[in-house]
């Protein structure tokens, strides 16, 4: 399927491996400029099918620097029309056990980032009279999970933001939308598992038999699918949807929106 992402300008955060690189590295098989941002990179600028990955190294926890990026992009390829808001996840702790530095920290990884990124990219491309947006966001939004507390919370609130710059800017013709992801088959979710296989005193692959038995696809998910997945929702086919929430998650969430 031709994405029409030809010669697109595209900004990736959290981009170095996982989820994010499976973005970028999609997004440039159909011929875009990718700025792949994180924090720490050896990369080299690739050439990925037609198009590009630009590496860049950033640290997005530092205040202003979000829209500091959004802005070198912008300047050094002269127009932006994609961005991808991906970000870290936060640690996985009961709510009782959270300190405020712990919640803290969240916000500085995680909404902090998005509003900048967000922020400047939409006055870019409302100038521009164009663009879209995509926050990689979590299932856990809508079900939480046990020790969750941190991603729930703040990916809401990255949430909330979402839709309501979406409904904002739409008139001058930016989208804004995001995607729920579920349980996927990265480097994050293998920690995930050590932690709770440490604490139930289990192993690694008991802890993932009981992941996968909530899903009723009976797997969890690989990262070039979420890629797919987000590419799809930054390019122009999905043209009339903005505002919305796109889960992939193998069925996992039960409820019915």
């Amino acid at each position: 399927m031709d994405l029409r992402l030809t010669d697109k300008v595209v900004l990736i955060t959290a981009s170095s491996r996982g989820i994010g690189r499976a973005s970028a590295e999609r997004m440039a098989d159909e011929g875009a400029t990718v700025v792949s941002a994180a924090r720490s990179s050896d990369r080299e600028i690739e050439q990925v099918g037609a198009g590009r990955i630009v590496p860049v190294t950033v640290d997005l926890s530092v205040p202003g620097a979000g829209a500091e990026l959004v802005e070198r992009v912008h300047r050094e390829h002269g127009r932006l029309d994609v961005l991808v808001a991906n970000t870290p996840g936060p640690k996985l702790s009961p709510a009782l056990d959270l300190t405020w530095e712990d919640w803290m920290g969240a916000h500085d990884a995680m909404l902090r980032p998005v509003v900048e990124l967000m922020t400047a990219a939409g006055r870019i491309m409302v100038g521009q009279g164009s663009g879209a947006m995509v926050l990689v966001s979590s299932s856990w939004v809508r079900q939480p999970a046990p020790a969750g507390v941190l991603s729930a919370a703040y990916r809401s609130a990255q949430s909330s933001f979402v839709k309501s710059l979406a409904s904002e800017i739409a008139p001058r013709g930016v989208r804004v939308n995001q995607v729920l992801v579920g349980a996927t088959g990265t480097e994050r979710m293998e920690n995930i598992l050590r932690s709770k296989a440490q604490a139930n005193g289990t192993d690694r692959d008991i802890e993932l038999d009981r992941v996968v038995a909530d899903i009723p696809l009976g797997r969890w998910g690989e990262a070039h699918e979420i890629g797919d997945l987000i590419a799809f929702v930054a390019s122009d086919l999905p043209g009339f949807s903005t505002g919305s929430s796109f889960v992939i998650d193998g069925g996992a969430i039960r409820g019915a929106h």
